[in-house]
């Protein structure tokens, strides 16, 4: 008994550096998906940061002109096109039949951006008529709350504690992924400096992992998600653009959505977004010709064709698909993690499973041999 207290207390600081670890687990647990998130930016504001670095010298101004000028714009177009698609897809399932989502602050606030949307023509704004771009349902909400103490009270704290929880969220977000892109440098070289003999041991074992992982994280994110965001902008732009002059009955429906749902189906091999875009036109063909209007419009329909193969598939796959990679992750692995971790982990997911199984690929492809051949070699 005294041999295993002896060897405690030999241990005693390292017992305790892994209870300050456990803690600070602990602690950073609840925020898992705001670091996930962190991790995500960091990775597509890197090489933005990269490209500026010759032009500017100071570190902390690069790192803000990075934010302010590429990431926080590009965070405010996902999340504006996410809230529409949100809202069209809660209409397109009560339209076929369906049960709505439930009411809640995400469903809410989606339903009231796609109404700025479609008030926000360029008749109000040159009329001043500023008053009809904003839903009248939102001044009733509020009218109707405003009623006495109470309800006002019940108001701020069923929306304030949502609205503060994600404005606080984003904030940390922002933070973290601050000091990522300006201390990463300077990160690597204490560890370097402070666990020598755990980066040299078997070969420099642990430094060839996190390369590699760091290597293929950025390929990943900087180069498939962000592909599949510029993809599905661009799909979703060119379906509501065609809108705007699409005769009765050629109108392509839930352009947003569908937009979203081409830069997704663009990571699949071969087929891509043939498996939205053929299914989307055929629709569009029986619709319109169940209504009598295809054989007048079919010029229009023609054009409409060219247009969609020419800017959603054409030209994006020549410009963006050469930067999707998935570095040495198998393709079709990277796909499952792309499916089941949303399924698991929610939003986040999309990104933890690309996390884990680039975590995984490497541990075997570096770490295991590794270890192996150090274990071949003390037997020998």
């Amino acid at each position: 008994m005294s041999g295993i207290f002896q060897r405690a207390y030999d241990a005693k600081w390292l017992i305790f550096g892994a209870a300050l670890v456990l803690l600070l687990l602990w602690v950073m647990w609840p925020f898992l998906t705001v670091i996930v998130y962190a991790v995500f930016i960091y990775y597509i504001a890197r090489p933005i940061k990269r490209m500026l670095q010759p032009h500017i010298k100071n570190e902390t101004l690069l790192v803000t002109v990075c934010m302010l000028l590429l990431v926080l714009p590009l965070l405010l177009i996902i999340g504006y096109t996410l809230l529409l698609a949100l809202s069209q897809f809660n209409a397109l399932i009560t339209g076929i039949g369906l049960q709505s989502l439930p009411e809640g602050p995400l469903s809410n606030m989606s339903n009231v951006v796609s109404e700025i949307q479609r008030n926000f023509t360029m008749e109000n704004i040159m009329s001043g008529n500023f008053g009809a771009i904003v839903p009248q349902d939102l001044y009733e909400a509020l009218q109707g709350y405003g009623s006495s103490i109470a309800n006002l009270q019940q108001l701020v704290i069923s929306t304030g504690s949502t609205i503060v929880d994600i404005i606080f969220k984003l904030f940390l977000v922002i933070v973290i992924v601050f000091y990522m892109l300006r201390e990463d440098e300077k990160l690597v070289s204490w560890l370097k400096s402070t666990f020598p003999s755990l980066m040299a041991e078997y070969d420099g074992m642990l430094l060839k992992y996190g390369r590699a992982v760091d290597e293929d994280l950025e390929k990943i994110f900087f180069g498939n998600i962000l592909s599949i965001v510029f993809f599905a902008i661009l799909a979703a732009t060119v379906f509501s653009v065609l809108n705007m002059f699409a005769p009765p009955g050629m109108s392509i429906p839930s352009p947003i959505l569908m937009g979203i749902l081409c830069g997704v189906s663009a990571l699949l091999p071969v087929v891509g977004m043939y498996i939205v875009i053929v299914p989307l036109l055929l629709y569009v063909l029986v619709i319109s010709l169940m209504a009598g209007t295809f054989f007048p419009n079919i010029v229009f329909y023609i054009m409409m064709v060219a247009a969609i193969m020419i800017f959603v598939e054409v030209l994006p796959d020549f410009v963006l698909r050469p930067f999707m990679s998935s570095g040495r992750v198998h393709t079709g692995l990277l796909m499952f993690a792309y499916i089941l971790g949303p399924i698991v982990f929610g939003i986040a997911g999309l990104f933890i499973g690309a996390i884990v199984l680039v975590l995984l690929t490497h541990y075997f492809r570096i770490v295991v041999p590794a270890i192996s051949r150090e274990s071949e070699a003390s037997k020998i």
